[in-house]
C-alpha cells in the first residue's frame, strides 16, 4: 500500500509539473458501479471551462502490457469525456492513441491544450474541494492545541478573492464559476456541520431545506424572511426556487450567533439574488414584514425573559415564542413554513396556543419526520397561512421520508394539492 500511495503521489507531481493544477487520485467515475480511475487531471477546454481532461491508469508487476488499461480508460472517456489517456506501468508512461487501440512509450503527459486556467463548473466537485479544505483547517486547528469539540471554520475561508474560486487543502487555487461557487459554499458548510455532534444545532440537511422551499408553493414572492437563519440554508433553498420560477423576491435573514451570521453573509455575497444577513436577536430587534417566512428556531432553549404571546399569555417556550414572532411579521395572504420539534403538537402547556392558531389562521399542513431525519430529534414541518382557518393536511412519514418529501414524492404532492390545489 505504501508503494502504491508513493506511486500515485509521483503521478500527481508529474501531472502538476505538466500544468494540471487540479488532480484527483482514485476518483469515482461511475457512482452506480463504483468504477474509478487512478488519476484524473482537469484542464481548460476551448470554452474556458475546467473539465476532466486527462485520465491515468497505473499498473505494477512483471510482464504487464500497457494495453491492459485501455478498456478502463475507454470507460473513463465514455463517462467523463476525457481527451488524453495514459498508462503508467512500473513507473513508465504510455500514451493512448486517439482511437484508444494502442499505447506509445512517452516521457510523460503533454501540457494542457488550452492552458492551465479555466473555471470549474461542476458543483459536486467544487463542494468536495471546499469540504476537504474545511476539514483540513479543522484538523490543523486541532493539531495546534485548539479544542477538539466542533466549531465552524472562520468566515475568512469564504472571503471574496479577485477571481472567484477555492483554495484547496493542498494550497492550489482553483477558479470556480461564480454561480457554482455559491452552490459549493452553502452545500459544503451544510456537509461540514452535519458531521457535528449535534448537527441540528448548526444547520439543516439540504433535503429538508429543499422540502421547506417546496412547501412555499404558489405563495413565493415579495419578501422572504428567516429570523433564525443559521448559515442560511432555508433562504438559499427559497432563492433556488425563486430562480426556477423566475420570481422577483427579496431575502432577509437574521441570526443571533455572530459566527453563523458572518458565514451566511459570506455565502450571500456570491448568491445570484441580493440577500441581507444581520447578526442580532430577533426577539429584541425590529424585523421587516414578510410575505414568506421559512425558519427552524433553535430546539430546546427557554426564553431568558418571558415573551407575551398574541393571546396575552406569557411564555418561556422558545419554539412557541418563535411561531408567535413570525405570525406577527407575516403579511396577510402570506405563508410561514417551520421546522420544529414534534412536542409542539402535543405538549399540554401549549394546548391553548394551538387552539388559538387553528382559530385565527389556516394551519395548512403538519408533516411528521421520523427519528433520524434530524439527528435523534423527532421533528415536524408546520405550514401556516395568514388566511381564513381551514382543514389541515396531516402526515407522519417513515424511513422513506426523503423520497416522500422530494418534488415528485407522494407526501409532497399531496400536501401541495391541499395547500394550493397544485
Amino acid at each position: 500500500m505504501a508503494e502504491e500511495r508513493e506511486g500515485r503521489a509521483e503521478i500527481r507531481a508529474k501531472l502538476q509539473a505538466a500544468g494540471y493544477r487540479l488532480v484527483q487520485l482514485d476518483p469515482k467515475i461511475d457512482s452506480h458501479s463504483n468504477r474509478r480511475v487512478d488519476a484524473l487531471a482537469y484542464a481548460a477546454n476551448a470554452n474556458g471551462d475546467l473539465v476532466p481532461w486527462l485520465a491515468v491508469e497505473a499498473k505494477n508487476g512483471a510482464n504487464i502490457k500497457p494495453e491492459v488499461t485501455l478498456s478502463q480508460l475507454r470507460k473513463g472517456r465514455e463517462l467523463l469525456g476525457t481527451v488524453e489517456h495514459y498508462a503508467v506501468v512500473n513507473g513508465q508512461w504510455f500514451r493512448a492513441d486517439r482511437s484508444m487501440r494502442s499505447m506509445e512509450l512517452v516521457d510523460g503527459p503533454v501540457n494542457p491544450a488550452y492552458g492551465d486556467f479555466g473555471f470549474l463548473t461542476d458543483p459536486a466537485l467544487a463542494t468536495s474541494l471546499l469540504v476537504d479544505r474545511l476539514w483540513f483547517e479543522a484538523e490543523k486547528a486541532r493539531d495546534k492545541g485548539h479544542p477538539v469539540g466542533f466549531s465552524f471554520p472562520p468566515a475568512d475561508l469564504l472571503a471574496e478573492t479577485p477571481v472567484s474560486g477555492i483554495e484547496t487543502a493542498s494550497g492550489e487555487f482553483i477558479p470556480v464559476r461564480h454561480d457554482v461557487l455559491w452552490q459549493a459554499r452553502r452545500r459544503a458548510l451544510a456537509s461540514f456541520a452535519l458531521k457535528a455532534p449535534h448537527p441540528g444545532e448548526h444547520t439543516t440537511a439540504p433535503v429538508i431545506a429543499d422540502a421547506v422551499s417546496s412547501l412555499i408553493g404558489k405563495k413565493l414572492g415579495g419578501t422572504v424572511l428567516d429570523p433564525f437563519c443559521g448559515t442560511g440554508n432555508f433562504l438559499w433553498g427559497a432563492m433556488d426556487r425563486a430562480r426556477e420560477l423566475d420570481r422577483s423576491v427579496e431575502f432577509f435573514g437574521q441570526e443571533i450567533n455572530t459566527q453563523l451570521a458572518e458565514l451566511a453573509e459570506k455565502i450571500a455575497r456570491t448568491a445570484p439574488t441580493l440577500a441581507r444577513i444581520t447578526a442580532d436577536d430577533s426577539f429584541s430587534t425590529e424585523l421587516p414584514e414578510a410575505d414568506i417566512i421559512v425558519t427552524a428556531p433553535p430546539f430546546g432553549p427557554h426564553m431568558q425573559q418571558p415573551w407575551t404571546l398574541l393571546t396575552g399569555v406569557p411564555t418561556r417556550d422558545f419554539e412557541v415564542a418563535a411561531i408567535d414572532l413570525c405570525m406577527r411579521k407575516l403579511r396577510r395572504g402570506g405563508r410561514a413554513v417551520f421546522l420544529l420539534p414534534n412536542n409542539i403538537t402535543f405538549k399540554q402547556t401549549l394546548e391553548s396556543y394551538r387552539r388559538y392558531l387553528a382559530s385565527e389562521y389556516r394551519v395548512g399542513a403538519l408533516i411528521g419526520l421520523p427519528a433520524g431525519a434530524l439527528d435523534t430529534i423527532r421533528a415536524v414541518l408546520l405550514v401556516i397561512d395568514r388566511a381564513e382557518p381551514g382543514e389541515t393536511f396531516v402526515a407522519q412519514l417513515g424511513e422513506d421520508w426523503a423520497t416522500q418529501l422530494s418534488e415528485t414524492g407522494a407526501a409532497m404532492n399531496a400536501a401541495l394539492e391541499h395547500l394550493d390545489g397544485e
